[in-house]
């Protein structure tokens, strides 16, 4: 682990302990619904060919 020179106080390392806490849990938490949600709906994916494409303009 990296030292730094500047070496906060018990009350702040509290701070930031405070508050890396709240940021991973909020970003954590997006996370997870997005992987619910991916797994949770069904869509169908159909891949569209480039040939296809071009056969519909004519």
């Amino acid at each position: 682990m990296q030292k730094f020179s500047y070496e906060p106080s018990a009350s702040e390392r509290g701070l930031l302990r405070k508050w890396r806490l709240a940021v991973v849990g909020f970003y954590g938490s997006l996370l997870a619904l997005i992987v619910v949600f991916a797994f949770a709906t069904d869509q169908n994916v159909q891949v569209v060919h480039k040939d296809s494409l071009l056969a519909s303009r004519k």
